[in-house]
Parts: C-alpha cells; sequence; structure tokens
C-alpha cells in the first residue's frame, strides 16, 4: 500500500469515527438531585438508546473486508466446479485474511480507565469549557491506534481525534507526563449553548486491523457531570433607582437639617415606594417629590418565577421517556436566563433578595451576605429548574411576615390562577414590576390596574435592554396604577 492509499484509509477512518460519534444518542440533560429534569438542549433520546451506547461493542467487517469475504467464497464456489484446486489457495487466503482480520480486532479490544476533568467545573451558557481526559491502559499489551470523540449530549461539530498506541502500565519505555507509565492525557473544548445539567461521556473510540478488513467501534468509560449555568448578564445603568427602596432589614438615617422640605426630598424614580412621597414638596414644586434618605444596611428585594408549566405559550413537551417527560420553552428559558441577571444585580447592589416560585421550590437562596458561596449555589441550582406541571394546584400561599421593598415578577403568558396570586402577592406602596414574555394583552390589563409595572419582552430580548426599558415608563403613570 503506497502513502497516498494509506492516507486516504486514514481519512476514511477519521470521517468514520465522526460519523460513529454524531450517530451517538444525545444524552438528556438531567435535572437536579430533587425535582423534575431539566430543559434540554435538542432532541432528548429514549433511555434504550443511552443504554445501548454504554454497552456499545460494535465489530463488523469493512468494505475492504466484505470484498474480500466475498472473493473468498467465490474462489472457494469456482475451484469445487471447475477442479481448480489452485483457486483454494487463493480462496483459504482471503477468507483468512478477513476472518483474521475480525478475529484480531477482537482479540485487541483496549481496556482503558477514563477519567473527564472539566475546567471550569461549573461554565456559564455560550462559554467555553476546558476538558482533560487521563487514559490509562489497563491491558497487558500497547493499545491499537485510536480514533475518539466524547459523546456530548448537544449538536456541536467536532473534529475526530487520533490516539496513538498507549503502552501498557508495565512498560518502562512509556511515561505520562506525570511519570506514571501506560497513561496519556488528552484534551479538547466543549462550547455549551444553553444551560443544563449534562452527562458528558462516555468516550467512543474506533479502531481496525491492521490489514482494514475489520472495524471495532466501542464506548469506554463513564458519562461525568458538567453543570452549565445561566448566562449573567450586566443590566448596568439606566433602570430603576432601586437602591432607593425600603425593607424591613433596612436602617435609615434621613438627613433632616430643620423643616426645609427641599433639603429632605428629591425627584420621584422610577422603583421608589409610593409611601415615601413628600406631598407637601410635591405640590409646591409641581411634580412627585419624595424623602431623602441614606441606606445604611441591606434592603429587601423578592423576585417572583413562574414555573408552571400553563404559563408558557411556547412550551413543549417531549414524552419519549414516560417516566420523565421534559418541558422545552424558549420563554421560561428567558425567564431563567433574566433571574440569574437580575439576582446577581440586586445582591451587587446591597439587596437582600429571596427568591419564590409560583409551583414546587427548586431554586437555592442566595442565602446570607456573609456566605461567600451563595452565588454559585443559586446559580448551580438554576442550571436544572424546569417547568413544572401543577395542573390546578394553586400557587403557594404568601407569608404574612414577608419583607416589604421591591418585587420583580418574570412570566411568561401566566395563566388566570398565577395573576389572581401575583396581583394579591404585592403589598399596598410596594413597586412591583413585571416582565412578560409575549403576554396577552388582558393579563398586561390585569397587572397593570393591580399596581404593576408591565414590561412585554421578546424571547430574543437582551436581559439588559429589558432593564433598561422599565426606566422609560412614565412614573406619574405608574402611581395612578397603584
Amino acid at each position: 500500500m503506497d502513502e497516498r492509499e494509506l492516507r486516504r484509509e486514514q481519512a476514511l477512518q477519521r470521517a468514520r469515527a465522526q460519523a460513529n460519534v454524531g450517530r451517538a444518542p444525545h444524552v438528556r440533560p438531567r435535572g437536579a438531585d430533587r425535582g423534575p429534569r431539566t430543559t434540554p438542549s435538542g432532541p432528548a433520546p429514549s433511555a434504550a438508546s443511552r443504554s445501548s451506547l454504554t454497552k456499545n461493542r460494535r465489530l463488523r467487517p469493512t468494505m475492504r473486508g466484505l470484498g474480500t469475504l466475498v472473493i473468498g467464497v467465490i474462489a472457494l464456489l469456482f475451484a469445487y466446479s471447475a477442479g481448480r484446486q489452485e483457486f483454494v489457495v487463493v480462496a483459504a487466503a482471503a477468507l483468512l485474511l478477513a476472518l483474521g482480520g475480525l478475529l484480531m480486532n477482537r482479540i485487541r479490544q483496549p481496556r482503558l480507565d477514563v477519567t473527564r476533568r472539566f475546567s471550569p467545573p461549573v461554565v456559564s451558557a455560550g462559554s467555553t469549557v476546558q476538558v482533560a481526559l487521563r487514559l490509562r491502559n489497563m491491558g497487558a499489551g500497547p493499545t491499537p491506534h485510536l480514533v475518539w470523540n466524547d459523546a456530548i449530549p448537544w449538536p456541536e461539530s467536532a473534529a475526530p481525534n487520533e490516539l496513538p498506541p498507549i503502552g501498557s502500565g508495565t512498560a518502562p519505555r512509556v511515561r505520562a507526563t506525570a511519570g506514571e507509565r501506560g497513561v496519556v492525557t488528552a484534551h479538547y473544548e466543549l462550547h455549551p449553548q444553553r444551560r443544563g445539567l449534562y452527562q458528558v461521556g462516555p468516550l467512543v473510540v474506533e479502531h481496525e486491523d491492521p490489514f482494514g478488513m475489520a472495524r471495532s467501534t466501542m464506548a469506554l468509560g463513564l458519562a461525568d457531570r458538567l453543570v452549565v449555568v445561566p448566562e449573567v448578564v450586566e443590566l448596568g445603568p439606566g433602570g430603576p433607582a432601586l437602591a432607593n427602596g425600603e425593607g424591613t432589614a433596612q436602617l435609615v438615617q434621613r438627613q433632616i437639617t430643620g423643616n426645609d422640605d427641599d433639603l429632605t426630598t428629591r425627584e420621584y424614580r422610577t422603583g421608589d415606594a409610593l409611601r415615601r412621597i413628600h406631598w407637601r414638596a410635591s405640590a409646591r414644586r409641581g411634580e412627585l417629590m419624595v424623602r431623602q434618605e441614606e441606606h445604611r444596611s441591606h434592603p429587601d428585594a423578592r423576585i417572583v418565577l413562574d414555573t408552571r408549566r400553563a404559563g408558557y405559550a411556547d412550551v413543549v413537551v417531549d414524552e419519549s421517556d414516560p417516566r420523565h417527560p421534559v418541558s422545552a420553552s424558549e420563554a421560561f428559558e428567558w425567564s431563567v436566563r433574566m433571574l440569574a441577571s437580575l439576582g446577581v444585580h440586586l445582591d451587587g447592589s446591597g439587596f437582600q433578595v429571596s427568591v419564590e416560585e409560583t409551583a414546587a421550590a427548586q431554586i437555592v437562596q442566595l442565602g446570607e451576605r456573609w456566605d461567600g458561596r451563595r452565588r454559585e449555589g443559586f446559580l448551580t441550582s438554576l442550571a436544572g429548574v424546569s417547568l413544572v406541571d401543577a395542573g390546578t394546584t394553586r400557587p403557594p400561599r404568601t407569608s404574612a411576615q414577608q419583607p416589604s421593598g421591591p418585587v420583580f415578577a418574570l412570566l411568561g403568558d401566566p395563566e388566570d390562577l398565577t395573576v389572581d396570586w401575583l396581583i394579591h402577592h404585592r403589598r399596598a406602596g410596594d413597586a412591583a414590576i413585571a416582565f412578560l414574555v409575549e403576554p396577552r394583552s388582558q393579563v398586561l390589563r390585569r397587572l397593570g390596574d393591580a399596581g404593576w409595572l408591565c414590561v412585554p419582552v421578546q424571547a430574543w430580548q437582551d436581559p439588559a435592554a429589558a432593564w433598561q426599558g422599565v426606566s422609560r415608563t412614565a412614573p406619574l403613570e405608574w402611581s395612578r396604577r397603584a
């Protein structure tokens, strides 16, 4: 075989390996340890397809092997029918070559211990994660030349990788970078585009015998979990004046100098609590004025996320696995992304943030400010949050001791039960802002009449643009609604 033909065969082998990996069943992104599964990034496979990949050890002849086998059978038939004994030698050689290739691939199946590490272990959607594979040869002899790829649970083009033979652990001439025998390390990148708790792996490898008569494809090792949290968008300036909200955990130092109202008041800003309006100064100035205060501790803020499946018109339910149906909604993905951005923004602005859900609780609270890992737990829980089929069950009751302060609602097109719950959820005088993804006009009207400032958005819209759109609403119109 000349060099050109050898290169052509290697290129075909790489193409076949890439096709095999592409046909490998996509792993369903698993949800949190408690609660339903997370939203998948693509079509979810059945449980049987996942099991077939884990146990996959396919051994089949190549086109060259099939051709050689056919030639051997034809030569054998011709030798006996025509009485030409020399064709028996040709038939025996062809059959031995084809069957020997299958036997050699069967005997030389690699035994690798696969260890997978992600850097960073928790990655944001749309960013890059580095994957390090530590491959240890557990066999007595060196492995064959391998072409490999990891099975990943989302559509992503990945060129097949080549792995030279790995010596056995007892071979003194093969050493890894760390000095361990029979161990090599491979690296590649992944680019997850959607949040989720994904299972990456197993490792899919392919190898052929030296004569190209047979090909073996098998899955090695176990899958490892990759945590992909929602992208946190910097909301930036231009939103409502949240730093002037009041809460039960807030200590206020009033800047009072005599009875001069002009020195103790300022103009009304979107997000100010209506109970702070100074009516005497407002009448004198001809515009709404509020009392000027300095904050010495952390005000309270609440964020409500609608996790009821009926609250999103674009929801698609995948029931390929009857035990774990999965719901996908672009509007819900926008709400989760906005929740991550808004929660981090409010926490960074000094607020004590609490998150509420219209269905069973799935989200970890941001926690106390002294806890240095509160954001990590909050974002990690958002990676696995999913829609819940709550049916006609009403949202949980609100506590009578809930803190006062600005409240935000992240919704799609909520059902009437959720709208009624939100109307009673807002306390009189509290600033309330609702972000709704393509809602019905009657929902906007009902919430607006109840004192909510409604901001309709699109599923493709940037959360920062929606946040800045709050300030474009006239404060006086909002005060009339309240």
